[in-house]
């Protein structure tokens, strides 16, 4: 990784941050994500804030933010799903252009790996675009495997399809025959 470039969970100040670096993501890669550039640029400003506050302490949300000298170049979003509580899921996650295939998503990962693993996470969950093969393929380089898909979101406003991945964080409760129907609960969006 290049000099200056770091990796934090963001802080309750960072409202304005956290909306800059989503809105480029949307700009750069929209048919990656459920959300859609223009309904995020429509929040309203009090919500950023809010959403920074929340996603910078507890054990239930947090997001990372990737910074090439102080500057936000990337960002991943870890919550608690409310149907499958005892896992994290990874969601919203985006590297600029600029620092692609110099491991900055591996960066991500591994804060947000370790952030699920603090918390007591016993696997991390993920839904990924079906034709998103770069991020499938980091994916997989962390342990990542497929459980589902693909399958397609008919309340997603593009219909797009997802494939449903997961890593066990805890060997004894992926070694439980409930494991993967646990893994594969229904798709919640609490990102926002």
């Amino acid at each position: 990784m290049g000099v200056g470039i770091e990796v934090r969970r963001i802080a309750a100040s960072d409202g304005p941050r956290l909306r800059e670096v989503r809105l480029a993501a949307l700009a750069d890669a929209p048919g990656a994500f459920w959300q859609t550039f223009d309904g995020e640029a429509a929040r309203p400003s009090d919500d950023w804030p809010r959403r920074a506050a929340r996603a910078a302490a507890g054990d239930a949300h947090a997001t990372f933010l990737l910074e090439r000298d102080g500057e936000p170049i990337g960002m991943i979003d870890v919550h608690q799903p409310s149907m499958a509580p005892e896992f994290r899921e990874l969601a919203a996650m985006w590297v600029a252009p600029a620092v692609r295939a110099t491991g900055a998503a591996d960066l991500l990962i591994e804060a947000a790996l370790g952030w699920a693993r603090s918390v007591g996470a016993i696997g991390v969950r993920l839904w990924v675009e079906v034709a998103n093969l770069a991020a499938q393929r980091t994916y997989r380089r962390h342990g990542f495997k497929q459980i589902s898909g693909p399958e397609r979101d008919h309340a997603d406003p593009a219909g797009k399809s997802y494939l449903s991945m997961a890593l066990p964080l805890n060997p004894e409760a992926a070694a439980s025959p409930t494991f993967l129907g646990r893994a594969s609960a229904p798709w919640t969006d609490e990102s926002g």
